[in-house]
């Protein structure tokens, strides 16, 4: 066998030698006797010859034996023993550090011996042995073998692309803006409020060119004159009051002054002499935003004050109006919204009208990249810049786990007709179509999510795409309403194939990939497009390759299941307009402005339905649902989190009724979920109670009463109520709606054991002989 670092090291030497004087003379070939290592590389264990006298005292002073010293005298009679019972004698450590290299002969006689020559005697280390650290004994610890080859081997240092780490935490400035009264910071005058039409306490801010303005809380803004920047999308002055949420569990927006609109009116609002004489940049009101969502962090205190400045803020946050501060740097909670320079150069090639010769194309654009690459918050800003050029844009939802609009377990098709300013659970939505899934991976029912999928984009074609809306007075858009589809994280094994297939439905005419790195360091491949078999073959879409964000511009303290949870329990609080679409207006957006936090779950007053006169059937979807018997239904249901379907006349086989009984439940075991064809999901309800001697249910759903009378078929799936919903934060020590804790069900109170944190049994009979 050959020394593979040997060979390197001699084909090294020779090539120095070649280049170095003719003075030099070369070196023999090194003698059995040089391959020896040197002396510092062989060390001996040092053994004192004479070790001291023992302190223990004799037991020839003392008139008895003990029972130790017996004992002591008897393993002492025994021959001694160099190692431990495991261990065994490496016979490779005095040997040097060196990779052999097998040949591919099967004959020894066949290879070429060579001069080996020792590593520590190179001049150029091209190999560096890994440094550890000594471990101390115990029982587990490795053999001699396993140690050499652990500590021993050679690493070769090799250039990869290292994954970011994060670095030293630096504070950036987020705002420029320093507000001054009576110079570019107004508080509005009872008089002044009604000249401008403006009904609540107002404050009118005057920003110069390229001046950035930070915002924590939730404000109203209207833009008076000029043109801000804010989450990528450029807004004009005029009438419209913008909702913006802006929390600490999400980057928050920041208000920039961009170049004037020469479409937009600048008189448009009639501003007060002392506003008017402002010359450049742009003028914004802000107003206070009573909306009660603040009150969900008190429901889930996870998120408890995201809305305020922290701790170490508050002290240099400046209050703009109640409940919104200025923010002037960023900490590690405090994140600012920051657009990529890919990100940029897509959306503006997006969102480029043709010429006005030239008809409205019909676009559907699709988003897909990897989980943690920002491919929700691309999906969103590119929905905020279609509004700019569109009077309506629908947005199809595919990713089950963290939907934009709705809580998990749906896909949904929803309409926007104005831009959103904030995370997802500042806007839940009643959606156009939807259909439940009932989990978030689309892992257990693969078929059915495609088919829901399909369903709902066969509904934007045919009613949609091209309908006729109503006179707008602005000068987007009308006739065309284009698709926004966000895709799942999900994007290996099953997950690329499902994507592949939405993507291959859809018939995208733009596609935005935005590509991450990988968690364990190694950056992914380009996009190959028709090279792999779940890739689309390419066609006339256009395609957009865009970065990932970085990762230290999220908020780490909040993960994906603390998200999903808060978007569940700000759907049951939130209050929806009891106004629904006509037939003059069949197609509008239904988002929550107000939220109701003033009272748990618990105690809130519910639905009591009759459900033997209410429902025509019930289905369970997910994995083990199918051997649910009907004996046990009652009590899979209590308590349980349901989607309201209604379904076509004669779409669905109904339940045969048993006769003799009056009480029985329309449930069948082992059914499918209702055909996405024939069959909508118009949103969540909470089964809290559930009176099986008297046929009635209370229900919680934020569902309108009149869409519920339609809905006469509930599926439950795997999603859950989070343990957030179940609690009282009136009183937590009280337990819950006046009961006792001991008394409420589902819940158990307390402090559980940690892993090995119990006391262990010490069995004394499992030992080994040399133990004893």
């Amino acid at each position: 066998m050959l020394s593979a670092i040997a060979v390197r090291k001699a084909a090294q030497a020779a090539l120095g030698s070649s280049q170095a004087p003719n003075s030099t003379q070369p070196s023999p070939p090194p003698t059995p006797s040089s391959l020896a290592p040197p002396p510092d590389v062989i060390r001996e264990p040092k053994r004192n010859p004479n070790p001291p006298p023992s302190k223990r005292k004799s037991s020839s002073t003392n008139g008895k034996a003990s029972r130790k010293s017996k004992k002591a005298k008897f393993l002492s009679e025994r021959a001694p023993r160099t190692s431990r019972y495991f261990e065994s004698k490496d016979v490779f450590e005095r040997e040097e550090e060196v990779i052999m290299v097998e040949s591919s002969s099967d004959s020894e006689s066949d290879v070429e011996v060579q001069p080996v020559i020792p590593v520590s005697q190179t001049s150029v280390p091209l190999i560096a042995p890994a440094v550890g650290k000594g471990r101390t004994w115990s029982p587990s610890r490795p053999s001699s073998d396993e140690e050499a080859e652990e500590g021993s081997n050679p690493i070769v240092s090799m250039e990869l692309p290292p994954y970011p780490q994060p670095s030293g935490y630096e504070p950036s400035q987020l705002s420029t803006f320093r507000p001054t009264p009576d110079f570019n910071f107004y508080d509005l005058s009872t008089e002044e409020l009604s000249a401008m039409v403006l009904q609540n306490e107002t404050s009118v801010l005057s920003i110069e060119r390229e001046e950035t303005l930070a915002l924590l809380g939730t404000y109203a803004l209207v833009i008076l004159r000029g043109s801000v920047s804010i989450l990528g999308v450029t807004l004009s002055a005029s009438k419209v009051t913008h909702h913006v949420f802006a929390p600490r569990s999400a980057p928050i927006p920041i208000l920039r002054c961009v170049a004037l609109d020469i479409h937009a009116d600048p008189d448009i609002h009639s501003l007060p002499s002392r506003i008017r004489n402002f010359q450049g940049g742009a003028v914004v009101a802000i107003q206070s935003l009573d909306a009660g969502i603040e009150g969900l962090g008190r429901i889930c205190r996870v998120f408890d004050g995201v809305f305020e400045p922290s701790r170490w803020q508050r002290s240099s946050a400046e209050v703009i109006r109640p409940g919104v501060s200025l923010v002037t740097h960023s900490t590690r909670d405090v994140q600012p919204f920051v657009l990529p320079a890919s990100w940029s150069i897509a959306l503006s090639a997006a969102d480029t009208l043709p010429p006005p010769e030239d008809p409205i194309p019909l676009s559907v654009y699709v988003v897909k990249g990897p989980k943690k690459s920002g491919k929700s918050t691309f999906a969103r800003t590119l929905l905020n810049r279609l509004l700019a050029r569109f009077h309506r844009v629908a947005y199809l939802e595919c990713d089950v786990g963290q939907s934009e609009f709705t809580p998990g377990g749906l896909v949904a098709l929803n309409i926007l007709d104005s831009p959103i300013f904030g995370p997802p659970f500042t806007h839940p939505s009643r959606p156009y179509r939807a259909h439940y899934v009932g989990a978030t991976s689309p892992r257990c029912s693969p078929a059915h999510y495609l088919a829901a999928i399909q369903a709902l984009l066969e509904a934007y074609k045919l009613e949609v795409q091209t309908s006729i809306l109503d006179e707008s007075t602005d000068t987007r858009v009308t006739d065309v309403i284009p698709l926004v589809v966000n895709t799942m994280g999900w994007t290996k094994g099953l997950g690329a194939d499902l994507n592949a297939k939405v993507e291959e439905l859809a018939e995208p005419t733009h596609v935005f990939e935005i590509i991450g790195l990988e968690e364990k360091g190694w950056p992914t491949a380009p996009p190959t497009y028709g090279a792999l078999p779940n890739e689309p073959a390419p066609s006339n879409a256009f395609q957009y390759t865009l970065e990932a964000i970085p990762p230290n511009s999220t908020n780490t303290h909040f993960n994906a299941v603390d998200q999903r949870n808060l978007n569940i329990l700000s759907y049951f609080h939130a209050i929806f307009p009891s106004t629904l679409p006509s037939a003059l207006a069949p197609i509008r957006q239904i988002t929550a402005t107000k939220w109701d936090t003033s009272l748990p779950l618990c105690a809130r007053y519910p639905y009591e339905v009759d459900w033997s006169q209410t429902f025509d059937q019930v289905i369970l979807i997910g994995t083990g649902y199918e051997d649910v018997i009907p004996s046990e239904i009652l009590t899979v249901l209590n308590g349980a989190i349901v989607g309201l379907v209604e379904c076509e006349p004669g779409t669905e086989d109904l339940p045969h009724p048993n006769p003799t009984d009056s009480l029985q439940f329309p449930y069948t075991q082992s059914r499918h979920p209702p055909m996405p064809l024939t069959s909508t999901c118009h949103g969540l309800a909470l089964v809290r109670s559930i009176s099986p001697s008297s046929s009635h249910m209370h229900v919680l759903t934020p569902v309108p009463p009149a869409v519920l009378a339609r809905c006469r078929v509930i599926v439950k799936g795997e999603l859950e109520l989070p343990i957030w919903g179940m609690l009282d934060f009136r009183d937590a020590n009280e337990g819950v709606a006046g009961e006792e804790k001991g008394r409420v069900p589902y819940l158990q109170w307390g402090k559980g054991e940690g892993l090995g944190g119990e006391r262990r049994r010490v069995r004394r009979n499992l030992m080994r002989k040399a133990q004893m």
